[in-house]
């Protein structure tokens, strides 16, 4: 972005095809396996139990469809052989019902899943998508004072959000930032791609992790996302003192490291959908929005990116469910943890009729209930 928030790398993409917005599903049945679980969230959800008795090798029991707007079901494998129980989770509140394995002579049994536990999601849309207004300035701002990690400090921010094929634009839909512009590696941000895929000229999603400096990577990396299609993305960026690491639903896909250079972040609020004093601004939603004073791991990320917190985990300083009822004002901070002190997130705008609201989403996050 041209400007006070200089991006001097290629920007990188990265999107899940998921769905819309997160309506607040019931925990009915998803699937889970002996090794993992991800639920297929869709339509209607019909078990059939195949190959119910024991075999030598193991038993699975396979149940209805996924759709394409979450993710797909996976199995569950054992030493000796595997056991899966998949679900399809019904979508707009439908329960679905799922089967579990049972459990071969060598295989473990696999189990019944659990359905999709995402509440509210908070929107952005008085904002423009693609090159349209921003005149709005639609945004969750949020103080995190001593909690914020700032300097060199190691940190993680993850989050859900909506993206529409028109919101892949560099320099235009802001995704989020805190720090000071101006000053190298004072920020710490994401934005959208300003180049297409490499190889892939109408595939437009990619990302933009920044910092105002060494470790600012513009991609062009395929990430395994297409914006092509609207759906829910899970972004992950991860600051251990000398590397900077974006993970996409799940998976790394970006690693940027400067010999002899550190982040230098200022402390400032954390902005979530424009990038002050610019003010280019997201259109889409948010949901989970989680800050950490730790690097995550890559398995720590994996495991848990789509599963709700507790809120009393080591290292979180901050936790938006935005599951708060239209009409609320802030989205509360959810870290329980003793000592403390909450962050509520404010909802503003240039007017009141323009701040980002809290709605039902449709389809939700691909949150799994624990």
């Amino acid at each position: 972005m041209a400007s006070f928030w200089a991006r001097r790398a290629p920007l990188w993409v990265g999107v899940g095809s998921i769905g819309v917005a997160a309506a607040l599903s019931a925990c009915s049945s998803s699937d889970s396996s002996a090794n993992g679980a991800s639920g297929g969230s869709s339509g209607s959800a019909g078990a059939s139990a195949a190959s119910a008795g024991a075999s030598a090798a193991g038993a699975s029991g396979s149940a209805g469809a996924p759709s394409a707007g979450a993710g797909g079901a996976s199995a569950g494998t054992s030493a000796g052989g595997s056991a899966a129980g998949t679900g399809g989770a019904a979508s707009a509140g439908a329960a679905g019902s799922a089967v579990a394995g049972a459990a071969g002579s060598t295989g473990s049994a696999g189990t019944g899943g659990a359905g999709n536990c995402a509440g509210n999601a908070v929107s952005l849309s008085a904002n423009g998508t693609g090159t349209a207004s921003d005149a709005a300035h639609a945004r969750v701002v949020i103080d995190l004072l001593n909690d914020l990690p700032i300097g060199n400090a190691h940190r993680t921010v993850e989050f859900w959000a909506y993206i529409q094929p028109s919101d892949w634009l560099g320099e235009k839909n802001e995704v989020y930032v805190y720090g000071s512009p101006g000053t190298t590696n004072t920020a710490f941000g994401l934005d959208f791609g300003s180049n297409a895929v490499t190889g892939m000229p109408s595939n437009h999603a990619t990302l933009n992790p920044y910092t105002n400096g060494n470790f600012t990577e513009d991609s062009q990396a395929d990430l395994g996302v297409t914006s092509a299609a609207a759906q829910w993305l899970h972004v992950a960026m991860t600051w251990d003192g000398t590397t900077l690491k974006t993970y996409v639903n799940g998976a790394l896909k970006l690693s940027k490291t400067n010999a002899g250079s550190q982040l230098a972040t200022t402390s400032s609020a954390l902005t979530m959908g424009c990038n002050p004093p610019i003010n280019n601004c997201f259109n889409g939603l948010f949901d989970e929005l989680r800050v950490w004073n730790v690097d995550r791991s890559a398995s720590d990320i994996q495991a848990n990116y789509r599963k709700p917190l507790t809120g009393s985990e080591s290292g979180l300083v901050g936790y938006w469910k935005f599951d708060e009822a239209p009409g609320a004002s802030n989205a509360a901070d959810a870290v329980n943890s003793a000592g403390h002190s909450a962050h509520a997130g404010q909802l503003v705008a240039e007017n009141a009729a323009q701040k980002p609201t809290f709605v039902t989403a449709m389809p939700p996050a691909p949150l799994v209930c624990p």
